[in-house]
């Protein structure tokens, strides 16, 4: 297999996570690129997105949440068990992304032309973000539970947050919160996503 993957996207991160939790590192080849400028990822997503990842007979999947149920299904549903905890799981797992989405939004909006409309976009973003912060810090009870795919992917949101927009110092008055990201981030497998070259992947043919 083969992902396309881009060092700061969020989504790509949150797979790079999950394969590492996994196991998966020797059954995967890494391509790092440029999402903006890449046609030959078009080729194989028509959305041009990343992740993608390829399989050994040329079918592409993607989004993140797709690519991470195939890769915990090929490793015996370990972070989405098939119990009574799965939507709980995966319900984690859309509040980590909806953040990871309201985060690059605010972004990019910003670097636009001030306006009115801008303005409101950036707002609406801003309190999707600040209202995500706040749940997962008032039902502090997951944060105990067995590292899970929903883990991985509000890990991986806070780190881009945290990255990206420090202006929003979103971890002032969420100490549960915060204190659980900042022990999480040490994990081994939140690394390698930061840090790819640290893992033991394939070689890409």
């Amino acid at each position: 297999m083969r992902l396309f993957y881009a060092p700061r996207s969020p989504f790509s991160r949150k797979i790079l996570a999950v394969v590492a939790e996994l196991g998966l590192e020797a059954r995967l080849g890494l391509i790092r690129i440029d999402p903006w400028t890449d046609e030959d990822l078009r080729r194989h997503n028509p959305t041009g997105k990343v992740p993608t990842l390829l399989l050994a007979d040329g079918t592409a999947l993607y989004d993140s949440p797709v690519i991470a149920r195939y890769l915990d299904d090929l490793a015996g549903t370990r972070l989405v068990p098939a119990d009574s905890r799965r939507w709980d799981i995966l319900r984690r797992e859309a509040l980590g992304d909806a953040l990871a989405e309201a985060v690059i939004r605010r972004f990019v909006e910003r670097l636009g032309p001030e306006g009115e409309r801008i303005e409101r976009v950036v707002a609406r973003q801003e309190a999707a973000i600040a209202a995500i912060l706040d749940r997962l810090e008032g039902e502090p009870g997951w944060m105990e539970a067995p590292v899970d795919l929903g883990h991985l992917a509000i890990a991986c949101a806070l780190d881009y947050l945290d990255g990206r927009s420090p202006e929003l110092a979103w971890n002032a008055g969420r100490g549960l919160l915060a204190a659980w990201f900042y022990d999480f981030r040490g994990r081994r497998s939140m690394k390698i996503a930061a840090a790819p070259e640290f893992g033991t992947f394939c070689e890409v043919e």
